[in-house]
């Protein structure tokens, strides 16, 4: 089925500068295959050997059939939301098509982009239609709400007056 899906042309990386560099999976040493990293482990978690692992199937992988995947490998994270979001249905969530793009989310969410952490964090709330406890999982990829933004910003300007 997964040959059906991608297609392996190797091409080469175009990651940002900052990427982990490329290695095999056999060195990474995660126990979570590299296209579930971003459905099993929370923000904090990740290290090198994960982000290793991750690199390694983004530079690997070809989801067929997915717009916007050049511009996102490229460093686009709008291209990456604008990927996920196209794939948010229920009937995807558990394939290995949506595993691969939620993956290129997860890499430009932990590059700093808060658009992939907040489309990230809403599609991991959906994975509770499947039956998962994704509560951890997405309150660990969600940035602070409104409320608790006002109150640090109204306590900020408490201070700086005072």
């Amino acid at each position: 089925m997964a040959n059906a899906i991608l297609a392996f042309p190797r091409q080469p990386t175009h990651f940002p500068s900052d990427a982990a560099p490329a290695l095999p999976l056999a060195e990474t040493g995660t126990a979570i295959p590299a296209h579930q990293l971003w459905r099993r482990l929370p923000a904090d978690a990740f290290g090198e050997a994960e982000r290793a692992a991750l690199h390694e199937l983004l530079a690997s992988a070809r989801p067929f059939g997915v717009a916007h995947w050049p511009e996102a490998f490229a460093g686009d994270d709008a291209a990456a939301v604008a990927m996920a979001l196209k794939l948010c249905g229920v009937d995807v969530l558990d394939t290995y098509r949506h595993d691969l793009v939620l993956s290129m989310l997860l890499w430009h969410a932990l590059t700093g982009s808060p658009a992939a952490r907040t489309v990230l964090a809403f599609t991991l709330d959906r994975r509770r239609y499947l039956g998962e406890d994704v509560e951890a999982l997405t309150r660990s990829w969600r940035g602070p709400s409104r409320a608790e933004i006002r109150r640090a910003a109204v306590q900020a300007l408490v201070e700086a007056l005072s």
